[in-house]
């Protein structure tokens, strides 16, 4: 893991930065290919000392395995990267960007695969705007505890470049083929990160608001209208930001996807349960300041964004 070592000529230099539970779950997908050499990237010593010692611990549907993954706080210890991908929360983009500098070089590509709209604006601002890649995935996974992590399910990765570097972009797509994932290119990604970020609005804050797993919110008749109204609503401020939506029918897309998700706990409702910040800011929040922008209105995204904040504070205050 030392800067100084030098990997083979045919292995590929990957760094997660953030051991949560996706950036643990794409770790372990990652690591066990023997030609990519993949570290996760933390801002703890004491959580990247355990995950150094027991690995990434994955409960899979098909059985429990550990892949050896090197943890360090220190980027410095780190040789520089082919690709880095980021999975921190979106609070957290620009301390993620400042801490793995180090292992950044000139042909580095760096991928946001995060929650939420603005990432990639903020690691534009920090890197070279041709390096920087942006995306979605759908896969689902719950953190247990350090470095263990619940598999709920994998899903395609859809990515692209911002500026149009497709060199880049088909690169990178082959790097993660290559390690038996689903990757898809795209030419729109901002179109694919308010797809994400609309799907987000209508899920994660109804079920952390009711303590409710996705399938759960088709239950009820008057969450299903509900999840369905926001949805409508993200998608006439996208319109008005001007992303092209193609063929898509905002409720039809939400219930779909919790339906394939019925059993998932959303990554809004496990913060809440965690006691930790959520990411409704730069979900329902973003699009709530987009709609202001763009002269669109947006009143659901601000209501579902006062009453998560008001959650979050009322259970630190408990």
């Amino acid at each position: 893991m030392n800067r100084n070592d030098s990997p083979q000529s045919d292995s590929r230099n990957v760094i997660i930065v953030g051991p949560g539970a996706m950036g643990c779950l794409h770790a372990a997908l990652l690591g066990r290919m023997p030609h990519l050499d993949v570290a996760l990237l933390d801002y703890r010593t004491d959580r990247a000392e355990l995950i150094n010692e027991q690995g990434v611990i994955i409960e899979a549907p098909a059985g429990t395995y550990t892949v050896s993954v090197p943890c360090t706080a220190d980027a410095q210890e780190l040789s520089t990267a082919d690709l880095v991908i980021i999975f921190t929360k979106a609070y957290d983009t620009l301390a993620a960007a400042e801490h793995c500098g180090p292992v950044v070089g000139p042909e580095t590509a760096v991928l946001t695969l995060q929650n939420g709209l603005g990432n990639y604006q903020v690691l534009q601002q920090h890197f070279a705007a041709e390096q920087v890649l942006a995306g979605t995935t759908a896969s689902g996974a719950t953190l247990l505890g350090v470095g263990q992590v619940r598999q709920a399910g994998i899903s395609k990765i859809v990515l692209g470049s911002p500026i149009g570097n497709q060199a880049l972009a088909d690169s990178t797509v082959e790097l993660l083929k290559s390690a038996d994932l689903e990757v898809e290119l795209t030419a729109d990604v901002d179109a694919r990160l308010w797809r994400k970020v609309l799907i987000n609005c209508a899920i994660n804050p109804l079920t952390a608001l009711t303590r409710r797993r996705n399938g759960e919110l088709l239950e009820s008749a008057a969450l299903r209208d509900l999840a369905g109204q926001v949805a409508e609503e993200v998608y006439r401020v996208g319109q008005a930001v001007g992303i092209d939506w193609g063929e898509f029918d905002p409720r039809r897309e939400v219930e779909k996807v919790c339906q394939a998700t019925a059993t998932n706990q959303s990554s809004m409702l496990q913060d809440i349960l965690a006691g930790r910040r959520t990411e409704v800011e730069y979900i329902t929040g973003a699009v709530a300041n987009a709609a202001e922008r763009h002269g669109a209105a947006a009143p659901l995204c601000q209501c579902l964004t006062a009453l998560v904040e008001g959650l979050t504070e009322a259970e630190g205050e408990g």
